[in-house]
């Protein structure tokens, strides 16, 4: 009787140690299932977020290139570059670096923006913000005739009204206000692009993205002809954006597959129409009148300083504005336009000075 209650407590721990070593197995598979599905999320999440600043890089280069405030370009450029970095930290299996760098980019570009919108009057803002509105709606509207997409038609609507009482509100004079209705305008507009987006069918996406193809295409060879960098540049971001609608297609996601093909196509437009044809006399004359507009509220403001460093700012910029205005009626439009550029430069210097 002992004999056997000696074999059985002999046998016992060997029985419990392969027992344990198997549950333990089980939960290392488990485990590796469960952080191998957590990296993914984490991948998905940190991908979202730099297509997300692709989209805002775009707008902010809009935003950007309409002003001539030089500290905006360079955090702009440096915005961009950002971007890049954490898309190649990324492809390279880096997600935490690719996410910190991605979050510094989107610091710069927000940054950037700023800097733009401080240099513009009110005034100024609504006039651009209405324009940029005007072709984005007109676009839209026609997407939500076609899908007939009831709801994306009524916030589209919505945001018309809304439009069309910030126009009220700056022919009473009031600017700041006019501008903040714009903004929720947009807002509402936004909010049916992305109704549209979600509501792309098959047939649809392929067809954009077949349209963008060819439209890359004819850019390439426009930039080919021109080598004109910023093309060159306009043209490669386009072609990654295209990139990415086919993977978003391939994985199942119209949505953003036409969100991306829609930015590739817009690029790539661009692309063809930068510098290929050289600045014309209207777009030296726009600028030329932009700096008129602003002279007098900024040469009041230095006036009233006497800031004696403002002041030779203000006689420098003038001087640049007669040379363009001169090299305009010779129809020398090229040294027009960076004369009056650096006109604009010299103003906004001088009012900061005395802010």
């Amino acid at each position: 009787m002992r004999t056997h209650n000696r074999e059985h407590t002999t046998h016992r721990p060997a029985s419990s140690a392969a027992s344990l070593l198997g549950l333990i197995f089980v939960l290392f598979g488990i485990l590796s299932a469960v952080s191998a599905e957590a990296q993914e999320a984490q991948f998905e999440r940190i991908q979202e977020y730099i297509d997300h600043n692709a989209e805002l890089l775009e707008w902010s280069q809009e935003v950007v290139r309409e002003t001539e405030n030089m500290p905006a370009r360079r955090v702009l450029e440096e915005a961009m570059n950002l971007h890049g970095r954490s898309i190649r930290l990324l492809n390279d299996d880096h997600p935490v670096m690719a996410f910190n760098t991605a979050q510094h980019c989107r610091t710069a570009t927000r940054n950037a923006v700023r800097l733009a919108r401080e240099s513009m009057g009110f005034e100024e803002r609504v006039r651009l913000r209405t324009e940029r509105f005007r072709d984005q709606h007109a676009h839209l509207l026609e997407q939500a005739r076609e899908a007939n997409n009831q709801r994306a038609m009524d916030f589209l609507r919505r945001s018309e009204a809304m439009a069309i009482r910030a126009g009220e509100q700056y022919q009473q004079g009031d600017a700041q206000m006019a501008f903040k209705m714009l903004e929720q305008a947009t807002e509402l507009m936004n909010r049916a692009a992305r109704m549209l987006a979600g509501s792309a069918g098959p047939d649809r996406l392929d067809q954009k993205i077949e349209m963008t193809q060819m439209a890359i295409e004819r850019a390439r060879e426009k930039v080919i002809e021109s080598a004109d960098p910023a093309a060159r540049k306009l043209l490669t971001e386009s072609e990654h954006a295209l990139g990415r609608a086919q993977d978003f297609r391939d994985q199942g996601q119209p949505d953003r597959a036409l969100q991306m093909a829609n930015m590739a196509l817009r690029l790539a437009n661009r692309a063809m129409n930068t510098n290929t044809t050289g600045p014309s006399a209207e777009t030296v004359q726009r600028q030329i009148e932009r700096w008129d507009d602003r002279s007098d509220r900024v040469t009041e403001s230095v006036q009233e300083s006497g800031n004696d460093s403002a002041l030779r700012l203000l006689q420098q910029a003038r001087q640049q504005r007669a040379r363009a205005g001169q090299s305009l009626d010779q129809e020398d439009f090229e040294p027009a336009l960076r004369q009056i550029r650096a006109a604009h430069d010299l103003l906004t210097q001088a009012e900061d000075m005395v802010r």
